[in-house]
């Protein structure tokens, strides 16, 4: 279902419905600083494996998890004080972190590898999720079941996929803009893939 949200101040009222399909354990499309994805409660394990799923003919590894603030990913992830300070000084922003996956993590989201990736987006769809749930984290890949797939266009993702997703939220069209990708497994970081964040 194509739900239309407004493209600077989403509507609270919509926002709230998005919440509702997180917390029942739902997929919905939603846009990002770096284009549109797919996303469910991280926490809810049916959620994430329906999630995999859906992107099984992707690699897990291609999916990380969205928060607002970094304190609330310690479940999944391992943040001591230089990665935090780090991170704090580029996000929110077109920016995928890797950090070590804590056992708990790796059992949330079973997964076995050692790594995950975390991200903070500078987006209004993100700013009134968290606004409404400050500590939701959200399991987040890029809108596409296939690799050889590019959707900026929310109509366009509802006709291709929209049936096997609980919700396509529509905010116009956003560009395919790939995060920049920062390791921060050793003492330090360093760009796995450069995208459209800058790296001080």
């Amino acid at each position: 279902m194509l739900l239309p949200l407004h493209p600077v101040t989403p509507e609270a009222r919509h926002m709230k419905r998005v919440l509702q399909v997180f917390e029942k354990d739902g997929i919905c499309v939603y846009p990002t600083d770096s284009g549109y994805s797919l996303g469910c409660d991280a926490r809810n394990r049916t959620a994430v494996n329906k999630l995999y799923h859906l992107k099984r003919a992707l690699k897990k590894y291609l999916m990380a998890l969205m928060v607002r603030d970094f304190s609330t990913v310690t479940d999944f992830a391992r943040v001591d004080n230089t990665a935090y300070r780090y991170m704090k000084k580029l996000v929110p922003g077109p920016y995928t972190f890797i950090l070590p996956t804590t056992n708990h993590g790796k059992k949330i989201l079973d997964v076995k590898r050692p790594e995950v990736g975390v991200r903070m987006p500078a987006h209004p769809f993100a700013d009134a999720l968290f606004a409404l749930k400050p500590d939701i984290i959200l399991l987040t890949t890029a809108a596409k079941i296939h690799d050889d797939e590019h959707f900026s266009d929310p109509a366009e993702i509802e006709e291709t996929f929209g049936h096997e997703v609980d919700l396509v939220l529509d905010m116009g069209p956003v560009a395919v803009q790939p995060t920049t990708v920062i390791s921060l497994l050793a003492a330090e970081p360093e760009v796995i893939r450069q995208g459209q964040g800058i790296v001080p």
